[in-house]
Formats: C-alpha cells, structure tokens, sequence
C-alpha cells in the first residue's frame, strides 16, 4: 500500500532540491532540528530529520565542507502511514565541531549558546530566503490547500521564535507567536501571506497547487452567495404572493371583486392565475404593460381594502 505524503511534505521535497546559500540554511535546519550535548565535558551534535533526502543533503553537504565524522541512524516509520523514517544525525565530540557550531551561530567564543539569528545569514534577501526556507524543512508545516489557511514554524526556544518573527518582519510578513505543548509556534492564517511564503521559500509548485485552490474557493463563494441571494429574494417574492392572495380571498369572500375597480381586478385575476410569479413578471403580462412600481401600487391598494374589511387600523 503506497504512503499517503503531505501538503507539508510535498512542500519539503520540492524546496529540499534547491542549491542556494547554503550555509543560512543548514544553520536554521539545525536550529529547528537540531540540539547540542554534552559527552564527557565536549560538545556533541544531534539532528532528527524527517525525510530521506533531506538527511542526505544534510550529511553530504556537512561532510564535504566540514570532514565530520557524522553516524546516522534510521528508525522506520508506522505501517501503512504517510508519516516518513526518521533519521537520526549525531556529531560526536571531534576537532573542528566547535567551530562548526560557531559558524552556524549557535555558540561563541566561550562555547555560550546563543539564540540569536546570526546577521550574516540575514543580511541580504537570498540569505533571508535560504534561512527561511531552512527553517521551513526542520520545523514547519502548511495546511492542504483546500482546507482553512494554516503555516506555522514550531520553534524550541522563545528567543528563537522572536527572532524569526523580526526575520519575517523584514520580508513585510506580519506572523504571531503562541506556545503549544512546549512549543513556540510562530504561524501565518492569511492565505496571501501563506502564498508569499511558499514563493520566498521557493515552493513554486505548492504555490500553484494553493493559487489553484484559492480561485476554486473564489469562485465556489461567488456562486454559493448569488444562490444564497436569489434564494433569500425567491423566498420574499413566494411570501408577498402568499399575503396578497389572502387579501385577494378575503375580498372575494366579503365584497366580491367587482366592487373593486378594473385596474385593481385585472390584477387579482392575474395573481390567482400566478401565484408564484414576481411583480415584473405580472406587469409584462398586461395590456399594456405595467412596470413593478405599478404592479407594487394596485397590490398596495388591494391591501388597504382588505384591511378595511378585517377592521385593521
């Protein structure tokens, strides 16, 4: 049986491809995915991935730049489900660690961690893309276009969160932060929003995919309200005839309608014979012609009679 894949992970396998500033990306890959250790008093690095050909750029790219010696472990995924392996990249205690962690930002010269987005990777707008869309693979998600607008970056710090939120605010994207469950989710409702995401990002064909969607929805709306609006305007019409052949009845019952005028008979025959035709339907069948606001007048008339009758003020 073939595994069911995401709107989230589709977007992931696209953009995973993309050969562009590298560095600002792995740095946020890791900071979403990653955490660093301690094994006898030196630093380790261990990063869960979640998509196979993610981990392979990921250890292939940190061994041609770096010659880490990098271990990686596979747990597979249920049975049946769309959910991927895991796949597990750990960094023991080696030379040249340290500063790798130093140049993706996450420590400083005195091995402190720090949580702050390192400037150099958001100094320009292809650095911002590469960032984002790093922090996209390791730790974000977006809803299947035809459901309601959702993407969120599930952060593990709040300092990180914030930063991602002034990162965002430089590409004029206003986000908002919440915590679930031990998480800082920063996350976007706005499907303008969403869409210029997947393009920052370079998720170009999810962005078609949504774009597709969202004038489905479009017009589905459309033609949802005009029904909605013809069948509030059929059931005004279908009320008002009712109304007007009771007075009609009531009339006929009492004084009879010859004692109303010609004008006024003529168009209660009429309504007798359509009970369910609008007013402009009725004028059209006269001779000659009578328009709404004239149909509308004789009703108007019929009712007063009829209230004369029942003794209404």
């Amino acid at each position: 049986m073939k595994k069911l894949m995401s709107f989230s992970d589709e977007v992931k396998h696209e953009i995973a491809r993309i050969k562009s500033r590298e560095l600002p990306e792995l740095a946020a890959l890791i900071r979403m995915d990653g955490s660093i250790q301690i094994i006898n008093k030196q630093l380790a690095l261990k990063v869960k991935i979640y998509h196979g050909d993610l981990a392979r750029k990921v250890y292939s790219l940190i061994k041609s730049r770096y010659g880490l010696k990098i271990g990686i472990m596979v747990r597979k995924g249920r049975h049946f489900s769309y959910k991927n392996n895991t796949y597990l990249l750990r960094l023991p205690p080696q030379e040249g660690l340290k500063h790798f962690l130093y140049e993706l930002g996450f420590i400083d010269e005195n091995n402190t961690l720090i949580y702050k987005i390192k400037e150099e990777f958001i100094n320009d707008l292809e650095c911002q893309k590469a960032y984002l869309r790093g922090a996209f693979l390791g730790g974000g998600s977006v809803n299947k276009p035809n459901s309601e607008y959702h993407l969120e970056f599930r952060c593990e710090h709040e300092n990180f969160a914030e930063e991602l939120l002034d990162l965002l605010a430089r590409l004029d994207l206003k986000g908002y932060l919440t915590e679930h469950n031990g998480k800082y989710i920063v996350y976007f409702k706005k499907s303008e929003d969403i869409a210029t995401i997947l393009n920052i990002i370079g998720a170009h064909q999810a962005l078609l995919k949504m774009e597709n969607q969202r004038v489905f929805k479009a017009v589905k709306n459309n033609v949802n309200r005009k029904i909605n609006f013809e069948t509030a305007n059929l059931d005004k019409t279908v009320i008002a005839a009712m109304l007007q052949l009771e007075d009609i009845e009531l009339i006929e019952n009492t004084k009879g309608l010859s004692s109303l005028s010609k004008g006024l008979q003529e168009i209660a025959l009429l309504r007798k014979q359509h009970p369910y035709a609008s007013l402009k339907e009725l004028g059209e069948q006269l001779e000659p012609r009578l328009s709404k606001s004239g149909v509308n007048h004789r009703m108007r008339r019929i009712k007063k009679v009829a209230k004369e009758i029942r003794g209404d003020d």
